[in-house]
């Protein structure tokens, strides 16, 4: 007996995601790579041999072969060797355009997860699988990104039946509204911006309280809680990132990237520069070149 199935038109189904600058490292005692952060992006780390320390915020976890890492958008990380010895990891970033997707990892994603952790049991061998194929360069690129797609399918289930309640969505959202203002007020558009909301000019925090509709105790509370920093030291370490970033893979003069994220003068961004990166810009821009891969711009939409 043949099944009649009913009229019924279904909605669209789109996504669209980009596999950002994965890769394998070694690593020994001694290795900092940096505090940083990615904007749009989660970033998965696998210890394969060895160990090291990953600070998430303000917390730190000690990372030995087989644990893993998940970072979520706009969580300011880091990750050392401080031991006698070495650690060999694999790593990857995600641009994903999927709200709902990217709530369920922020709202309870944990970070650190152990090798016998149910998650790590289910993505792990998934990523050594990718690892592998992009170790092999001949990899069909849909094969990958067929991999890619399991791993989020696999995360997706985890977190989206981790759901519990709708007060979690606030808690969130707010800090997530008041990182996106900090990183607006990071680039100037172009020379003619005017200093509206630069942060050497008035009280930028209670501005952005007043845009969101909060006070500035309760603005600086709740994104210290969700972030481990408060919301200034995160203005500064997008501003020392985005400079970074541009004096390795930009034409600009040093002059205009100074003013772009906000210094009117190329000696007090030389100084904060300095403070920041242990050398000034210009021997910076000629020997980091390949040294800013964990990097990534910032995108005002």
């Amino acid at each position: 007996m043949s099944i009649l199935y009913p009229d019924k038109f279904f909605p669209h189904y789109r996504s669209e995601a980009c596999l950002y600058s994965p890769h394998t490292r070694h690593v020994k005692q001694g290795w900092v790579c940096g505090r940083h952060v990615h904007h749009t992006m989660l970033e998965m780390l696998l210890v394969l041999d060895g160990h090291q320390t990953t600070i998430l915020g303000s917390t730190e976890y000690e990372q030995h072969a087989g644990d893993l890492i998940i970072i979520s958008p706009m969580q300011v990380h880091d990750f050392q060797v401080r031991h006698a010895g070495s650690s060999s990891f694999f790593t990857m970033h995600i641009y994903l355009e999927d709200s709902e997707f990217l709530y369920w990892v922020g709202a309870h994603n944990k970070g650190f997860y152990t090798k016998d952790h149910p998650l790590n049991v289910r993505l792990a061998p998934s990523m050594r699988k990718l690892m592998d194929m992009l170790l092999h360069t001949n990899t069909p690129k849909m094969s990958v990104l067929r991999e890619l797609y399991t791993i989020l399918g696999h995360m997706e289930d985890y977190f989206s039946s981790e759901l519990k309640s709708e007060e979690a969505s606030m808690q969130i959202e707010l800090p997530t509204l008041i990182a996106r203002e900090i990183q607006k007020m990071v680039l100037r558009k172009d020379v003619e911006e005017s200093r509206e909301n630069d942060e050497s000019t008035g009280d930028w925090l209670e501005d952005i309280s007043h845009r969101l509709g909060v006070s500035r105790r309760h603005c600086h509370r709740i994104f210290s809680q969700a972030f481990g920093i408060p919301p200034r030291e995160y203005l500064m370490i997008l501003k020392q990132q985005e400079a970074m970033y541009m004096l390795a893979t930009s034409n600009e003069s040093i002059e205009q990237i100074a003013y772009r994220i906000g210094y009117e003068n190329v000696q007090s961004f030389s100084r904060q520069f300095t403070a920041w990166a242990g050398c000034t810009p210009s021997f910076f821009r000629k020997n980091n070149v390949d040294q800013c891969h964990h990097l990534t711009p910032i995108h005002v939409g």
